[in-house]
């Protein structure tokens, strides 16, 4: 079980520093809106969004067996944080593309970033669930695909952490 706590919890750390470094800069984008996607790094999201997706692969294609047991205990927070996800990028794609610029934070930027909140909290509470989950249920691992899931990680690490280390550096 060591190997898929490591291969599922480091892309979450290491997403869920991105999300929150992404969060602090919505909530400093408030004092300037002016400065729109300067003030904001846009490019991480694709990157840091990989992290997400290889960790939930991974606990998925872990617990197999148990699908509808773990689905049935994550529904609601992974629900409410893709909605909170989802009007992120809604007010993301109108903040930085749609609306003209302008001198003060409205309550769209405003509800921009506290999606991110929301979003970091219920993909805290899933997570932790999930753990809680595993440690409660003793579920049965399917431990075939952790001989892909290793390298597959210190590839996905390396591809996501480069580049956000290079525009978290210059931004």
């Amino acid at each position: 079980m060591f190997t898929f706590y490591l291969v599922f919890l480091l892309p979450v750390l290491v997403y869920m520093v991105a999300f929150l470094y992404e969060t602090w800069l919505s909530f400093k984008r408030l004092k300037n809106p002016k400065a729109g996607r300067a003030s904001y790094v846009t490019a991480t999201w694709e990157v840091t969004h990989t992290l997400l997706v290889f960790a939930v692969v991974t606990l998925l294609m872990t617990f197999t067996q148990d699908l509808v047991r773990l689905a049935s205990t994550l529904f609601w927070p992974t629900f409410i944080a893709a909605i909170a996800l989802g009007l992120r990028a809604i007010g993301y794609l109108y903040i930085f593309y749609v609306r003209p610029r302008m001198s003060q934070a409205n309550w769209v930027d405003w509800s921009f970033a506290l999606t991110h909140v929301v979003a970091a909290l219920f993909l805290a509470v899933t997570v932790v669930k999930a753990l809680w989950f595993i440690g409660q249920q003793h579920p049965i691992a399917n431990t075939q695909f952790f001989p892909i899931f290793i390298p597959g990680l210190l590839l996905v690490l390396a591809v996501c952490i480069v580049p956000i280390a290079v525009l978290y550096r210059t931004k």
